[in-house]
C-alpha cells in the first residue's frame, strides 16, 4: 500500500511539473520573436490549408486577388515578430475572404493550475458579467450581471483600464469580417468581442477600472474579484436571545406537490437552457400582455441540447393557448446547430419542405476526419468503435457531382414533413446585425417562402448561405496561432439576387442607446401598434 502511495504521489508531481513547464513554455513563446523564415512557412501553411479545405474560397474574392494578398503579406515580413504581432498581419488577409466564421485567434497568457485554483475561489471575472453594444463608434454597457448596482446599463464606456473602445476598434477592426458584403455585423461583432480584445491587451485578474458617462454625468467604477460573501450575523443578538427557526412540517400532499414542482423546474431548466449568470433562458416563451394571444419566442442561440423536447413543449403550449400571433426574436442570435433550426422550421411551415440545398465540401473525407481533431487521444481510443462508425458514415454521405465537386447529404437535404402541432398563425421575425449563421439560414427559408414579416435591420449573416458546419482549429506550426476554417457551404433552398447581402427587414428599426436606459423595445411596440393593419 505504501509503495502504491509513493508511486501515486510521484506521478502526481511529474504531471504537475509537466503542466507547469508547458504553461511556462507557452507563455515564454508568447513573448518570443519568431524568425522570418518560420513566419513565412506559417503564411504558406495558411494559404495551402484555405485552398485545400474551404469549399467556396472565391465566393467574395477571386483566387487571384487572394493570392496577391498572400504575396504582399510575405513581402512585409522582413523581421522577427512575436506571435501576436504576426496575428495583426495575417488576420486581415484571412478576413478578406469575407467569411465570418473563419478567423485567426491570437494567443493569450495561460495561468498555472494554482493560479486558476486561486481565481476559482473568487467570483467570476467581472468582465464576463457584462455585455456591450456598439453604436456610431461609441460603446455602451448593455447588461450588468455583477453585484455593482451603480454600474448603470446605458452608460457610455469612456475607457477601460485607460484604453478607449475607439482605440480598440481601430486596432482590431480589420482582423474579422461579416459574412459577405453587409456591414451591419461589424458593430455587433466588435461589441461581442470587446471583452476578449481587452483581455488580449491587458491581463486582468483582480480589478478593472472603468470611466463611464450616464446621460450627462461622468463617473468611475472599479470592479474587482471578491470572495463569495459570508452570511451577515447580527452581533447584537446573542445565542440566548436568538429565535430558533420554526420547523415546517409538510403534509403528504404538500410534499408530493413540492417534489413535483421541483421536477417541473428542473425539466424547464434543462429544456430551455437556464443561464445561472443572467438568470434567464436561452429559449423562452412569453406573452404580451401576459394573458394575450400574442406570444414571443426568444432564442439567444441554437445550442442543440434538448431542442426536440423543448420545441415540442413550446408549440404544444402555443396550441393550447390558442396563440394567433407569434414573434420569433432572433436578435443577436449568433447561430449554432443546423439540426435544431431544421427542427424549429418544421413547426413554422404548413407544407412539406427541403430545408437546405446540398452541402458543398472540398473532398470525400475532409469533414469526417476533421471532426476528430478536437477529440484527445485517450478519447479516440475509448470511443474508437463509435468513431469508426460515424467516420465511415460521414465519408459514405459525401457524393461526387457531375461537375466533379463533392456534396454532403444528410436529413436536412431531404424532404421533411411539418409537425402536427405546427403554428399556422401570423409570424413576425426580429433580426439585427447580430443575427448570424444558423439564424440566417432559418430566416432565409422563412423569407423566401413569405412566411413572416421581418422587423429590425439587415442580418450579419447572408441570405444565400454561409461556410460553417464542421470548423476545425488549425494550429500554425511556428507561431502557434490558431485558424478556424469552415468546411461546409450551407445554404437555404431559396436565394436572393442581392449578392453578398443579409436578410433585409420589411420594417427597418435600428436600436438606440436610449432604449437601453428606457428598457423599451421598439420592435415589439411597432408590432402592437400595427398588428391590426397587417394582413
Amino acid at each position: 500500500m505504501r509503495v502504491k502511495f509513493i508511486i501515486f504521489v510521484s506521478l502526481y508531481f511529474i504531471v504537475a511539473h509537466i503542466q507547469c513547464s508547458s504553461v511556462e513554455k507557452y507563455n515564454s513563446h508568447l513573448a518570443s520573436k519568431v524568425s522570418v523564415s518560420d513566419l513565412q512557412k506559417d503564411v504558406n501553411y495558411v494559404e495551402y490549408k484555405l485552398n485545400k479545405l474551404h469549399p467556396s474560397l472565391d465566393w467574395y474574392i477571386s483566387k487571384e486577388a487572394l493570392a496577391t494578398k498572400f504575396d504582399s503579406l510575405r513581402t512585409t515580413i522582413t523581421e522577427p515578430l512575436t506571435p501576436n504581432e504576426f496575428y495583426f498581419k495575417i488576420s486581415p488577409v484571412v478576413a478578406s475572404v469575407k467569411q465570418g466564421h473563419m478567423v485567426v485567434i491570437p494567443l493569450v497568457t495561460k495561468l498555472e493550475k494554482k493560479e486558476i485554483k486561486k481565481l476559482n475561489k473568487s467570483e467570476k471575472n467581472p468582465l464576463a458579467q457584462l455585455t456591450f453594444k456598439y453604436y456610431n463608434d461609441e460603446l455602451y454597457l448593455d447588461k450588468n450581471y455583477t453585484k455593482d448596482s451603480l454600474l448603470l446599463p446605458g452608460s457610455k464606456i469612456i475607457s477601460v483600464e485607460n484604453i478607449t473602445p475607439q482605440e480598440m476598434n481601430l486596432k482590431y477592426k480589420n482582423t474579422y469580417s461579416s459574412d459577405g458584403l453587409n456591414t451591419s455585423y461589424l458593430s455587433h461583432g466588435f461589441a461581442s468581442k470587446f471583452t476578449s480584445y481587452l483581455l488580449g491587451e491587458k491581463q486582468i485578474s483582480d480589478s478593472i477600472h472603468f470611466v463611464l458617462q450616464y446621460k450627462d454625468s461622468i463617473y468611475e467604477r472599479v470592479l474587482a474579484r471578491t470572495k463569495p460573501g459570508k452570511k451577515v450575523v447580527d452581533s447584537l443578538a446573542s445565542k440566548k436571545d436568538s429565535i430558533a427557526p420554526v420547523k415546517i412540517v409538510l403534509t403528504k400532499a404538500e410534499k408530493a406537490k413540492k417534489k413535483n414542482d421541483f421536477k417541473i423546474e428542473r425539466k424547464k431548466n434543462r429544456y430551455f437552457l437556464y443561464n445561472s449568470l443572467s438568470k434567464d433562458f436561452t429559449r423562452s416563451l412569453s406573452y404580451i400582455p401576459s394573458d394575450s394571444t400574442i406570444a414571443v419566442l426568444k432564442i439567444k442561440g441554437f445550442k442543440h441540447r434538448q431542442h426536440k423536447k423543448a420545441y415540442d413543449s413550446i408549440f404544444n403550449e402555443i396550441e393550447q393557448n390558442k396563440v394567433k400571433t407569434l414573434v420569433l426574436d432572433l436578435r443577436n442570435n449568433g447561430g449554432g446547430s443546423l439540426e435544431e433550426i431544421h427542427n424549429l422550421y418544421s413547426y413554422l411551415t404548413p407544407e412539406p419542405f427541403v430545408f437546405i440545398d446540398t452541402i458543398k465540401v472540398t473532398n470525400r473525407t475532409g469533414v469526417a476526419t476533421n471532426r476528430l481533431r478536437a477529440i484527445p487521444l485517450a478519447g479516440k481510443i475509448v470511443l474508437s468503435p463509435f468513431i469508426l462508425y460515424t467516420t465511415v458514415k460521414g465519408i459514405v454521405s459525401v457524393k461526387k457531382g457531375k461537375n466533379n465537386e463533392y456534396y454532403l447529404f444528410n436529413k436536412q437535404t431531404k424532404l421533411t414533413v411539418p409537425k402536427a402541432n405546427r403554428f399556422d398563425g401570423k409570424l413576425f421575425v426580429l433580426i439585427n446585425g447580430g443575427s448570424f449563421s444558423a439564424s440566417c439560414v432559418l430566416s432565409s427559408n422563412l423569407k423566401s417562402n413569405n412566411r413572416a414579416t421581418f422587423i429590425g435591420e439587415e442580418t450579419g449573416g447572408t441570405y444565400n448561405g454561409t461556410v460553417a458546419g464542421t470548423m476545425p482549429l488549425l494550429t500554425l506550426p511556428n507561431s502557434k496561432l490558431k485558424v478556424r476554417v469552415g468546411l461546409q457551404k450551407i445554404a437555404a433552398m431559396g436565394k436572393t439576387e442581392e449578392f453578398g447581402r443579409g436578410i433585409m427587414p420589411d420594417v427597418t428599426i435600428v436600436e438606440t442607446p436610449e432604449q437601453i436606459i428606457d428598457k423599451s423595445d421598439p420592435h415589439i411596440e411597432w408590432i402592437l401598434a400595427n398588428l391590426k393593419n397587417i394582413e
